[in-house]
Parts: C-alpha cells; sequence; structure tokens
C-alpha cells in the first residue's frame, strides 16, 4: 500500500500537475478533505446548510472549513506563523477550486463525457499521467524510470492500482477529453511558429519618435460641463454602485513592548548561562531557537547550523558579530530584524580569497507578551465601555482616551481586508449588522485591536454626478490626448516623407520623445514605446530601411526607422520549430481553455454565503 499512501500525501502536487500540464483543475479541497464535498441537494439554501452553491450543487460548510485548514497546514508545516492574510487566501483559493471542480464536474456529465476500462490501460500503459511519473517509486536519480514504472503496473499489489484506475476512469481521462473537445478547433500554422521565432530570436535596432499623450495634453480642449453629463448618461449602467458601510477605528496595534525586549533579553542571557556552564549549543538550539529553518521535523531539529556563509549573505548585525568572533566563541544576545541572536562560531575557512564562516545560531523572536496583549485588550475595552455609554459617547472618549479615529469607507458586505488593517470578517459583519452611530465592543486580528462606530452608510443605487466627475473628465480627456496624438504623429510620418529626420522632429517639437539606436528582441519593451503588440505586429512584418507608423503604444504613438535586423538563422529555426510548436500549443490551449471556462464561469448561478461564516 505504500503508492496509494504516497498518492493520498502527494494529491495536491499531481492535481496542481493535472492543471498546469492539462488546463485542468481538480479541486484540492475534495481531496485532501477526504470526504464527500458535494451535497447534491437543490432548492432555496439555508446559510447554515452550505457555504455554497453552483448550479444547484451545495458546497458543505465542513468540508470546505477542512479543505482550508488542510492548506494553512501546509503553510504552518513549512514552520511559518498562520496570518489572517494566510487565511483570506486559503478562503480565497479553496473556494475558487470548488467552484472550478464543480463546474467542470457538471459540463463532463452534461456532454456525456466518459472513459472506459480500455482507455483507462492505454493511458496507464502508454502515456503514464504526471502524478505517476512524478512519483518517487518510479524514479531513478530524480528521472522517470520506465522499467520500474512497468514492473508496477505488470505486477500490481493490493488494491491501490484499483483506486488508480478508478480515478483515471472517473475524473483524469474525462478532463482530458473535455479540454480536447474545447480545443478541437485549435490550429497552429507554420507562420505562427515563425512569428515566435522572430520575436525571441531576432534583434531589431530602430531609431524613431514617440508622441505620448503628455506631449499634447495642453492642446486637448476640456470637456464641458454638457458633454460630461452627456457621457454619464450615456454610460449610466457603468456607475451602478452596490451598498456600502463607512466605519470610524480606533486602534492599538499587537506590538511587543519594552518589558517583552527585556523579558527576552533575559532569557538569552540565561540561555548563555547555561552555555557557559558546559550546555550542548545543538541541543539548546533545538529546544529554544524560533527559526523556523532550524526544525527538519516535529520532533527533530538542525540543532541551529547555518552552515558556510560569506560576507553579504546575513543580515548586517548578525554578520559583524560572527566575523568578529574567534573560532569556536559565542557571541550574543546580537540584535536585527528578525529578534536576537546567540551565535557560535564552528569553524573559518578562506574559499577564492573570500573569508567564509560556519556558524550556528539560537534566534529568539521579541513578541508580544501575555502582558503586553492583556494591556491592550483592557484599553480597548474601556475605550468601548466609555465610547458606547450614551452620556458620553464617541468623540468624548476620543479626547478622554486621547486617542484617534480613522474613518474606513466604502466597505462592501463581501470584503475581507479593512483598509490599513488587514482581514477582519469581524469589523466587517459589525458593519453590516448594526445602525449608524452603534459602537463596537473590543475586536481583534493577529496585528490589531479595535473599536469600530459605524459612521454611516452609502445606499445600493447609482453614483451621482458629482461622484463620477472627474473618472468621467479623465476618461474623455485620455480619448481625446490619444486622437490628438495620433493626428500629430500623422503629420510628423508626413514630414519625414518630405525629408525631415528624427532629429529634426525633435528640436521643433522639443515635448516629443527621441529613440536612437535602440537594440532589443520584439519580446523587450522598446525605449520609451514600452511593449505595444501594434509595435510588435509591424516590425515582424518589416524590412530593413522601413518606415513605420504611427503605431499605437500604451502611451500614444510612435514612429520608427528599422535600421537593422539580425541575420536569422535557418538552422537554429528548424531545430527549435518543434519545441516554439509546442510552447505555443501550449500557450492556446492554456488561453481558449480559460476564456471557455471563464464563458462557463459567467453564465453559472452560483450563491455565495461566506460571509456569514468568516
Amino acid at each position: 500500500m505504500a503508492l496509494m499512501t504516497t498518492m493520498r500525501n502527494r494529491m495536491h502536487i499531481f492535481l496542481w500537475a493535472i492543471l498546469i500540464l492539462f488546463l485542468l483543475s481538480i479541486s484540492i479541497g475534495g481531496l485532501v478533505g477526504g470526504a464527500n464535498i458535494i451535497d447534491q441537494l437543490f432548492g432555496r439554501v439555508d446559510p447554515s446548510t452550505a457555504i455554497g452553491v453552483v448550479n444547484g450543487q451545495k458546497i458543505s460548510p465542513d468540508d470546505f472549513s477542512r479543505a482550508v485548514s488542510a492548506r494553512l497546514e501546509q503553510v504552518r508545516s513549512s514552520g511559518r506563523e498562520i496570518t489572517d492574510r494566510d487565511f483570506d487566501q486559503a478562503r480565497k483559493q479553496v473556494w475558487d477550486d470548488y467552484i472550478r471542480e464543480i463546474l467542470i464536474s457538471q459540463s463532463i456529465d452534461n456532454l456525456e463525457i466518459s472513459a472506459t476500462d480500455q482507455e483507462v490501460l492505454y493511458h496507464l500503459q502508454n502515456i503514464p499521467p504526471p502524478f505517476l511519473i512524478s512519483d518517487p517509486a518510479f524514479q531513478t536519480n530524480g528521472e522517470f524510470d520506465r522499467a520500474k514504472y512497468e514492473q508496477a503496473i505488470n505486477n500490481p499489489s493490493g488494491n491501490e492500482w484499483a483506486q488508480i484506475e478508478q480515478f483515471m476512469k472517473d475524473t483524469y481521462i474525462p478532463n482530458i477529453k473535455l479540454q480536447e473537445m474545447v480545443n478541437a478547433d485549435l490550429i497552429i500554422s507554420d507562420e505562427d511558429v515563425w512569428k515566435s521565432y522572430i520575436k525571441q530570436h531576432v534583434n531589431y535596432t530602430i531609431d524613431g519618435v514617440h508622441i505620448t499623450t503628455n506631449t499634447v495634453k495642453d492642446d486637448v480642449e476640456e470637456p464641458t460641463e454638457e458633454e460630461l453629463f452627456d457621457k454619464y448618461t450615456d454610460d449610466i449602467d457603468d456607475f451602478y454602485r452596490e451598498e456600502m458601510r463607512n466605519l470610524e477605528i480606533v486602534s492599538w496595534e499587537k506590538k511587543p513592548s519594552s518589558d517583552d525586549t527585556s523579558r527576552v533579553v533575559d532569557e538569552c542571557e540565561q540561555i548563555i548561562n547555561q552555555l557557559n556552564n558546559g550546555s550542548d549549543f545543538a541541543e539548546l538550539a533545538d529546544t529554544y531557537s524560533q527559526d523556523p529553518g532550524n526544525q527538519v521535523s516535529p520532533d527533530s531539529g538542525k540543532g541551529g547550523e547555518l552552515g558556510w556563509f560569506g560576507k553579504g549573505q546575513m543580515v548586517k548585525p548578525f554578520e559583524e558579530a560572527a566575523f568578529i568572533a574567534k573560532t569556536g566563541d559565542v557571541v550574543g544576545p546580537v540584535l536585527s530584524r528578525f529578534g536576537y541572536h546567540i551565535i557560535k562560531v564552528n569553524d573559518r575557512r578562506n574559499d577564492n580569497d573570500k573569508e567564509e564562516i560556519n556558524a550556528s545560531h539560537i534566534l529568539l523572536k521579541i513578541e508580544m507578551g501575555p502582558n503586553t496583549n492583556d494591556a491592550l485588550k483592557r484599553k480597548s475595552t474601556l475605550f468601548s465601555y466609555d465610547a458606547s455609554d450614551p452620556k458620553i459617547g464617541f468623540s468624548a472618549a476620543l479626547d478622554s482616551h486621547q486617542v484617534a479615529a480613522k474613518k474606513i469607507t466604502k466597505i462592501l458586505d463581501e470584503t475581507i481586508n479593512l483598509q490599513n488593517y488587514g482581514a477582519f470578517r469581524e469589523a466587517i459583519r459589525f458593519a453590516y449588522n448594526s445602525e449608524i452611530n452603534d459602537v463596537s465592543d473590543p475586536m481583534q486580528n493577529d496585528r490589531y485591536f479595535i473599536v469600530a462606530k459605524l459612521d454611516s452608510i452609502l445606499p445600493e443605487g447609482t453614483k451621482s454626478f458629482e461622484e463620477v466627475e472627474n473618472q468621467i473628465k479623465n476618461s474623455i480627456n485620455q480619448e481625446r490626448q490619444f486622437a490628438q496624438a495620433e493626428m500629430l504623429a500623422g503629420k510628423l510620418r508626413n514630414e519625414l516623407e518630405n525629408g525631415s529626420t528624427f532629429q529634426q522632429l525633435k528640436d521643433n517639437y522639443e515635448n516629443i520623445d527621441l529613440i536612437s539606436g535602440d537594440t532589443k528582441l520584439l519580446i523587450r519593451s522598446f525605449q520609451s514605446l514600452g511593449k505595444s503588440n501594434y509595435l510588435v505586429g509591424a516590425l515582424s512584418k518589416a524590412k530593413k530601411g522601413d518606415l513605420v507608423g504611427p503605431l499605437k503604444t500604451p502611451r500614444g504613438y510612435g514612429i520608427v526607422n528599422i535600421v537593422d535586423i539580425s541575420p536569422i538563422d535557418s538552422t537554429d529555426f528548424e531545430m527549435k520549430r518543434d519545441v516554439i510548436y509546442d510552447n505555443l500549443s501550449n500557450q492556446k490551449r492554456n488561453s481558449n481553455f480559460q476564456s471557455w471556462y471563464d464563458d462557463l464561469l459567467d453564465n453559472a448561478k452560483i450563491i455565495d454565503n461566506r460571509k456569514y461564516y468568516f
């Protein structure tokens, strides 16, 4: 059963390999949780029974929670502490994975895509899937060993292969067939391959001028009030606004106090005393060090070993203390941005005239202690008590407690992150479950204690003309500036055709950008012009000496002369043709499949109840 155990432990890796290589998405949540993730029920949905519904198919809150926990465990196992941002990212990723898995599974069912036993056997024998190719059981020196693999499939043991075959039949091959169906009309022409080679391997040297929108902005007439309002009424649907709420927030940052720093220094001194009394450095490092890199497994460490390093590889205070010390010395505590270090220099050497040392360390982080946490909690509680008292009120409490409030505006119901404060769903829930001027109890995340007051509510509806007037003005001005730049570029093109040089144009129109002898591959960003598909397309079709443009760029319009084109190596092209073809095919398959999925997502009926859970 070793193979199946490995598969279960590595399933998330296998599935991501499928996503990358085959443009298929199999939800991590559905596999790491080990449960039946789809509750096949329809109808109205109570948030307590479903965290989401996709075309009538429910997502269980318990399964969702287990999937999130599994993702966070991956973060935790790397030695990092879990932050609110980690929670936010895990929840979003698991949600996206569930939606993708369900929609693709529904599409497979609707299209009646299936796999036969014969197809499973053919794939296993002739096209081993990536998750088996990457399995250490079938590798020698890090490479896939065909002989090991064939021996395993020809001599199966237990029921592990039966489970693999079922996964291939139910999920893997149907997903491949779906991808093939979506990309059935995909064509990669010889011209596509040729153009791609030119972009990546042929250098173009250009002279030119760039007429940016900044060049002509003073020549553009400002839109009138009437024009702005007409634009507003024409695009009225673009200015819809969901309900938003505004908070006033008083915060107390969770950061170590001077007492916390003193406590860590005392702990360092105690460890140094133990070392002076003969204690083993490696044992103390494994016991006390808070360096995540020291941990090998839950019950074993590296003894604080850092290996060999030279100057410039460590933070400055650490480096200075380590390189001054003699071999065998223990120095510290040394303060860096990571905390306090106790350093032991194990050895020294000169490698190619560069001094290197081998060292170990014990890291103690300066973290907020329970007393500091309790003090901040007490401050926030007392403020909340006074601010909630009708006889005192929020404003008076600000003065009496000598604190300031920040206004956080335009908060949406589904918001996760609170501006300046990180992930803070508790505060969002307060905003949407309160009346104006209500004051919250103390709330906290991993960075702050806060007390919030609901300041105001922006109702759902269309934004007023006054709210979007500047936005509309900027949009019209940009359109007019591009149009003006294009007109000027056309005029300059005519002057060039009548004998003017780029330098003369620069002298006559000082605000334009001059480009001289810029040599780049087409996939790179040209001087001033940046990256422009119009430019790439025109240059790839042009010859040495051609005048090209005006061509639209992200900032205006460019006119260029092709000074030189590096020789094309036909032998090199033939050698790389197949690789380029495969890369283009993968890119287009990826893009095509993603476009298909985006359309599927746009037309899906999705109920999102996440806001009720976090």
